[in-house]
């Protein structure tokens, strides 16, 4: 289906939707209770996603960044703030990386072995008119569309905030991630910034993600007079 507000001629905007079963999705929704139920109670997912999660909001985390900048107000410090965006993130999810990240959580049996059988194995097909594409085997990513597929993102992305160096600030909104560093000095913010996103961008590598370069935007706040340049 096309994304809203996009070039429509361009192959890249967009986006496969997965069919499922009336009785599947059924099923699915039973799962998605029970796992959300058993990572809630454990506190098994990151203080820091807000995403797809009860009595949790963006709104938590525009409160958290107005302290963050007003505290550093205070104290005439520099904040300097990266907006990541990730590329195409659900459809690069590393599906291995879902079940091992599972397995890491102390999940046995039947579960992971039914989200093992839910991620293979599935289809997809290319439709222009009425001209249907050759059916090819989707290898990555978890599908769009289905209620299962927003937990299981979660579960994967859940350790970057693991990566990010310690003084600095992490918000994660399902695949929405800021990263906030303040100092006195906006060198010296600059080079501690510089040490986390080296850091991020590691752990990104190593699960299969990427950034979309286009989207992620880096701000700076200070209520002070001086000019300084752009970091």
């Amino acid at each position: 289906m096309p994304k809203p507000g996009k070039d429509s001629s361009d192959p890249n905007n967009y986006r496969p939707i997965a069919l499922t079963s009336c009785l599947c999705k059924t099923m699915e929704r039973m799962v998605n209770n029970r796992l959300m139920w058993v990572l809630e109670s454990k506190g098994l997912l990151a203080s820091e996603q807000c995403g797809f999660r009860k009595n949790r909001s963006t709104a938590d985390h525009l409160v958290r960044f107005d302290s963050y900048i007003r505290n550093a107000f205070a104290k005439k410090e520099h904040v300097l703030a990266i907006f990541f965006d990730l590329e195409k993130a659900y459809d690069t999810t590393w599906k291995h990386g879902i079940l091992s990240d599972l397995y890491d959580l102390d999940f046995r049996g039947h579960l992971p072995t039914f989200i093992d059988g839910f991620l293979s194995h599935r289809l997809f097909q290319v439709r222009a008119g009425s001209t249907l594409s050759d059916t090819y085997e989707q290898e990555m990513g978890v599908p769009q569309g289905s209620i299962l597929s927003p937990v299981l993102f979660s579960l994967k992305i859940n350790n970057i905030v693991k990566s990010v160096l310690k003084g600095s600030e992490a918000s994660l909104f399902v695949d929405d991630f800021a990263l906030c560093i303040r100092a006195k000095f906006l060198p010296h913010a600059q080079r501690l910034m510089q040490l986390c996103v080296n850091s991020v961008q590691d752990w990104i590598s190593n699960n299969g993600f990427k950034f979309s370069t286009s989207k992620t935007v880096c701000m700076h706040f200070c209520n002070q007079r001086n000019h300084f340049a752009e970091p």
